[in-house]
C-alpha cells in the first residue's frame, strides 16, 4: 500500500499540550449515577459536559447530561428516546466514532459516558487558525466519511455534521461526537428540542431545512460543508442571521471553489461539489462513496509528487529506490527482537 504523505508539524499546532492529573485524585463536585464529577468541560441550556471518574473501572470518561424537560410528559417521552438513540450509538464501534460506555437517567436529566479524548474539536481549531493543506483535509474528510458508512450500514444517521462534532486528535485522526443525540430534534417531538443543534444552519441540508426525508445523504452534504470549508478557508453559505444562511443554502448559493481557490485539484473539487448537490439523488448515494472517492485522489495526488520529484531529480528518485532495497534486505537480515513480558 502507497505510504501516504503527513506533515506532523501542520497538525501539532492544535494538540492539547496539557494532560489533567490523575482524575481520582481530584476534588469531587457531585455524583451521576456512579460517576463521580471532576471538572466542567461544557455547559450549555440543555445540560453540561464533565470530566469524570468510573471508579468501577478506574478510567478516566466525559458525562454529558442532558435536561430534556424531564417533569413534563414530553419530557419523558424524550428521555426514553434519548435512551434508546444512545443504545443504537452505543453499538458502534468504529476507530473514528467516539465510544460509549453507558447511558441512564439521573436527577440531572439523561446523561452518556462515553470515553475522555484528547485534542480540540475541528471548530476550535478553525477558530485558532489552523488551515489544513488540501491533502490532509482530504485524509480527515475521508476518514469521518468512513465512520458515517459504518454508522449508516447499521441505520445511524448522525444528523448534525458540523466541525463542533468532529474531534482531533494526535496526527489528524477524527471520532465523531454526538451519534443520536441531534436525532432527536428530526423526530415528531422535535419543536421541544431544536436547540439541540446548535449554532447556525451553515451544515444543515436543504432538506433538513425544509423539514423533508433526512437520510444518509443528509450527513454527506453536511460532510462536504465541512470539506468545503477546509479548502476555502471560509464557511461555504454567508449570511449574518439565521434567515440570511438558510436563504443562502436553500439557493445553494455557495460560492464554487474553483474560483475561490484555483489552485486546488479538479478532482478534489469534484468530490465537494457532489457532496454538497443541493438536491439529495445528485449526492453520492453512500458514504463509502465518497469516501473511495477522496481515497483514490489521495492516492493519484501522492502518485503525482513522486513523479514530480524524479523529474526534477531522476538521480534522487533512483538512490531512494536503490536505498529502499538495501533497508529492506537489512530488515530482513536483522535479528529478531526478543518477546518481553506483557508486563514489562
Amino acid at each position: 500500500m502507497m505510504s501516504l504523505p503527513f506533515d506532523e508539524a501542520e497538525f501539532a499546532t492544535i494538540a492539547e499540550p496539557h494532560l489533567a492529573p490523575e482524575s481520582a485524585a481530584q476534588p469531587t463536585l457531585s455524583h451521576i449515577g456512579r460517576y463521580a464529577l471532576k471538572r466542567v468541560l461544557a455547559e450549555g441550556d440543555f445540560g453540561s459536559v464533565h470530566e469524570a471518574w468510573d471508579p468501577l473501572l478506574s478510567r478516566r470518561v466525559v458525562i454529558k447530561t442532558l435536561d430534556l424537560m424531564a417533569e413534563t410528559a414530553a419530557g419523558a417521552t424524550l428521555d426514553a428516546l434519548f435512551l434508546n438513540e444512545a443504545r443504537a450509538a452505543a453499538g458502534l464501534a468504529h476507530p473514528y466514532i467516539v465510544t460509549i460506555f453507558d447511558a441512564g437517567l439521573s436527577a440531572a436529566g439523561v446523561y452518556i459516558a462515553m470515553e475522555r479524548l484528547r485534542g480540540k474539536d475541528l471548530r476550535q481549531a478553525l477558530l485558532l487558525g489552523w488551515k489544513p493543506k488540501p491533502a490532509l483535509a482530504a485524509q480527515l474528510v475521508r476518514r469521518v466519511a468512513g465512520a458515517l458508512a459504518y454508522a449508516h450500514a447499521r441505520g445511524v444517521v448522525h444528523c448534525d455534521i458540523k466541525p463542533a462534532n468532529i474531534f482531533l486528535t494526535r496526527r489528524a485522526k477524527p471520532k465523531v461526537l454526538d451519534f443520536g443525540i441531534a436525532r432527536i430534534a428530526h423526530r415528531a417531538l422535535a419543536p421541544a428540542v431544536q436547540g439541540l443543534i446548535a449554532g447556525t444552519p451553515h451544515y444543515l441540508a436543504p432538506e433538513q431545512i425544509e423539514g423533508g426525508v433526512v437520510d444518509a445523504r443528509t450527513d454527506i452534504y453536511a460532510l462536504g460543508v465541512v470539506l468545503y470549508e477546509l479548502l476555502a478557508g471560509r464557511k461555504a453559505f454567508p449570511g449574518s442571521s439565521l434567515a440570511e444562511i438558510s436563504s443562502a443554502v436553500l439557493a445553494g448559493a455557495a460560492r464554487p471553489l474553483a474560483e475561490l481557490r484555483p489552485d486546488l485539484p479538479p478532482g478534489l473539487v469534484a468530490v465537494v461539489e457532489r457532496a454538497m448537490a443541493r438536491h439529495s439523488e445528485q449526492r453520492y448515494a453512500r458514504a463509502a462513496d465518497m469516501a473511495l472517492d477522496l481515497r483514490h485522489w489521495h492516492h493519484a495526488w501522492a502518485r503525482e509528487l513522486q513523479a514530480a520529484a524524479a523529474r526534477r531529480a531522476p538521480w534522487a528518485a533512483a538512490l531512494g529506490g536503490a536505498w529502499g532495497a538495501v533497508a529492506t534486505v537489512l530488515k530482513r537480515l536483522r535479528p529478531p527482537r526478543p518477546r518481553l513480558p506483557p508486563d514489562y
